[in-house]
């Protein structure tokens, strides 16, 4: 196998990695959609990130919540990560 047809075959499974990590955020921030009002009566006022339609981990600030998806030894780019609040956001236009 040459380096070319390597690193093309790299590529195409590290496409494959990048799809399905980008897929499974989408259903994630999917599911806190759908679940937001259920998630507001428990994490009201938190960010919370998401793995597979689970919460993992809350805290009160974003900066919290990363410190505590670092140490457990996890990339943040894994996780959903959103602010629950106690009202529903209204859009004005």
């Amino acid at each position: 196998m040459t380096l070319v047809e390597i690193k093309k075959k790299t590529d195409s499974i590290l496409d494959k990695n990048f799809q399905m990590k980008y897929r499974r955020l989408q259903e994630d921030f999917l599911w806190i959609l759908t679940n937001k009002e259920k998630l507001r009566t428990e994490y009201s006022n938190k960010y919370i990130a998401v793995e597979n339609k689970e919460v993992k981990c809350t805290d009160d600030t974003i900066d919290g919540i990363i410190a505590k998806i670092k140490r457990s030894k996890r990339q943040v780019e894994d996780f959903a990560i959103e602010y629950i609040g106690e009202c529903p956001a209204n859009l004005l236009f």
